[in-house]
């Protein structure tokens, strides 16, 4: 078997995790080929290139994960390799929904245990995610985080990010529809459309949520200002709110329309619209798990 290792330094991986690493699967492959990220684009142009492999192994963050799956949705379904993660970012956000160890050789031995699991990819437009797509008040807190308070805070930074937005936050309007079908319009405070189970290191605590059902989780809310930050402190940033103000549902697929163009978060990237189509591709990428 071949392998290829994509490792971003930038993430905190040093070269003492990545020799961790090989040293613990380096008895499975004939072959391990690693490249190391240097700037934005790089572990996109290398997953491209991964389709002669059996395996490719990430270690790094979310960015870096989410630049892998977005170079192997290029590739054809058959010639996508199984990922196997190596947690090195801050909120490991979808390592931590596999219920991977952050401890390196231990993430290392769920690979050779070779157990994998079929998981679902979100589409949105012409980009791809595991965990979740965001608008409004979501997208507003994850680019205003600081960077210190990421690193140090974890989840915390987060919400502080979160709670530090209901200052300028503004409802905007939305238009929710599946084909001919408005499911929803009107303004709200934030829409998440989601197939992780979290957030910024905190779970969605969604009950339906699931990486392989090929069903959307979409979330939206016109709750602002003090009832808001009263329901994130009670749920802890849960999703999953039992209020006449939020709503929530499964699709396998939205089209968002919005009065005028709000920045989209995707998996933590950014980019600025007004029309919005996410469809999910049902068990598109494989990874190892526990």
């Amino acid at each position: 078997m071949r392998a290829m290792i994509i490792s971003n330094p930038k993430s905190g991986t040093s070269e003492t995790m990545l020799g961790e690493v090989i040293g613990t699967i380096e008895s499975l492959y004939e072959e391990i080929i690693i490249k190391k990220t240097q700037q934005i684009g790089d572990a996109l142009r290398f997953a491209k290139e991964s389709g002669t492999f059996d395996h490719l192994i990430v270690i790094g963050g979310d960015g870096t994960l989410n630049e892998v799956v977005n170079g192997l949705m290029t590739l054809e379904r058959a010639d996508r390799p199984t990922v196997g993660i190596i947690p090195a970012g801050t909120c490991n956000d979808f390592a931590r929904a596999l219920e991977l160890p952050i401890q390196p050789s231990q993430a290392a031995e769920i690979i050779r245990s070779t157990h994998e699991q079929h998981v679902d990819v979100i589409q949105v437009n012409n980009m791809y995610a595991l965990n979740f797509v965001g608008v409004g008040l979501i997208a507003d807190a994850s680019r205003q985080i600081d960077p210190d308070e990421k690193e140090s805070l974890g989840s915390i930074g987060y919400f502080l990010a979160t709670i530090r937005q209901f200052r300028e936050v503004d409802p905007f309007e939305i238009v929710l529809r599946r084909g001919n079908d408005i499911l929803f319009e009107g303004n709200v405070s934030f829409l998440y459309v989601g197939n992780g189970s979290y957030l910024g290191t905190v779970p969605t605590k969604l009950e339906t949520q699931s990486f392989s059902d090929g069903l959307l989780e979409v979330v939206h809310s016109s709750a602002i200002g003090f009832p808001m930050i009263k329901q994130l402190l009670t749920q802890q940033l849960g999703l999953d709110q039992k209020s006449t103000e939020w709503n929530h549902f499964q699709t396998q697929q939205i089209e968002v329309g919005l009065t005028e163009p709000q920045i989209i978060d995707v998996d933590g990237e950014h980019f600025e619209s007004d029309q919005l189509s996410i469809t999910i591709q049902e068990q598109a990428l494989t990874f190892f798990t526990p």
